[in-house]
């Protein structure tokens, strides 16, 4: 952890490579514009230029990183060993949580070895049966759910094959879980709130996220049995993967069975207007700037 001081200089890194470019620019500019009034700092726009990325960290001379990235290089542990590598302490989760969390395969399995509910998945290429239908498809590593689809059938999928199979090994099949859509949001290590979102479509995807806003629903009607189990559940996945300080998780509970499926976990939510944890923030009582000296606290890097 750092010792916060107003004489710390922050390089907050904005952009990036990922189709998630767009939402960290959001997130970016929203943490620049709260800190700027209080302590020193400086914007890094990220591109495909790794040599000017070093240069630009190492010149700025900031002793925080506030890691703003989305997506590919900025979330699955890949920016996070550069930072280990310049000894720069930095946001969020390290190498290893990171890749995990990113992999949705990979974090599936992590999910499984700790006997945690979640929807079943397939590899792309393989035949579905027609009892598997409707069928989730998404990207291995990508989050912001780009690119997240239902097919309803086989000619919906083969069809996504078709457009898609330049790229198909990037993609996964994931059980469709029917219920209401849950996400718990994690502080300091901690239960921050439980939300619920609602939206008109069976998918929470990008366009419910950021352009037709969903209805958000902070600590909804649940019995207590669900709601002890998503806490329970959530702390037990942020602190087994080893996340750092924040995380948010992504539940889909089927009330017919009375049983919560983990999608995902998520070791950099959005810092934006429209984003889920910092609206749980504030209803703790914590507002933006708050929020961003907390995370900027716990800060630090792997390689000692």
């Amino acid at each position: 952890m750092v010792n916060l001081k107003k004489s710390n200089k922050i390089a907050i890194l904005r952009g990036g490579i990922s189709d998630e470019k767009e939402i960290s620019i959001l997130t970016a500019n929203q943490v620049y514009n709260t800190l700027q009034n209080k302590y020193d700092t400086v914007l890094i726009d990220v591109g495909y230029d790794c040599k000017k990325l070093v240069n630009d960290l190492i010149s700025c001379n900031a002793n925080i990183v506030f890691n703003c990235l989305h997506g590919s290089f900025g979330e699955d542990g890949q920016i996070q060993s550069i930072l280990n590598y310049l000894k720069l302490p930095y946001t969020h989760s390290g190498v290893l949580a990171s890749s995990i969390a990113m992999n949705k395969i990979i974090s599936k399995n992590f999910f499984k070895s700790f006997n945690v509910c979640h929807p079943k998945h397939f590899n792309i290429l393989n035949e579905l049966k027609d009892s598997h239908y409707p069928i989730i498809i998404k990207p291995i590593c990508g989050g912001s759910s780009n690119n997240l689809i239902k097919a309803e059938n086989k000619e919906q999928l083969n069809a996504f094959k078709i457009k898609n199979k330049n790229n198909l090994d990037k993609f996964m099949l994931e059980e469709f879980i029917d219920g209401r859509e849950i996400t718990v949001g994690i502080l300091e290590d901690k239960i921050c709130g439980i939300m619920e979102i609602i939206f008109d479509s069976d998918v929470y995807d990008f366009k419910n996220k950021y352009q037709e806003i969903a209805t958000h629903i902070i600590n909804p009607e649940l019995n207590k049995k669900i709601t002890e189990k998503l806490k329970e559940t959530s702390l037990v996945i942020h602190n087994e993967i080893n996340c750092k300080c924040l995380s948010r998780l992504d539940f889909r509970y089927n009330e017919k069975i009375d049983e919560i499926f983990l999608l995902e976990i998520n070791t950099q939510p959005g810092l934006t207007i429209n984003s889920l944890l910092p609206e749980m923030a504030k209803d703790n009582g914590i507002d933006f700037l708050k929020l961003c000296e907390i995370i900027l606290y716990n800060a630090r890097c792997e390689v000692i």
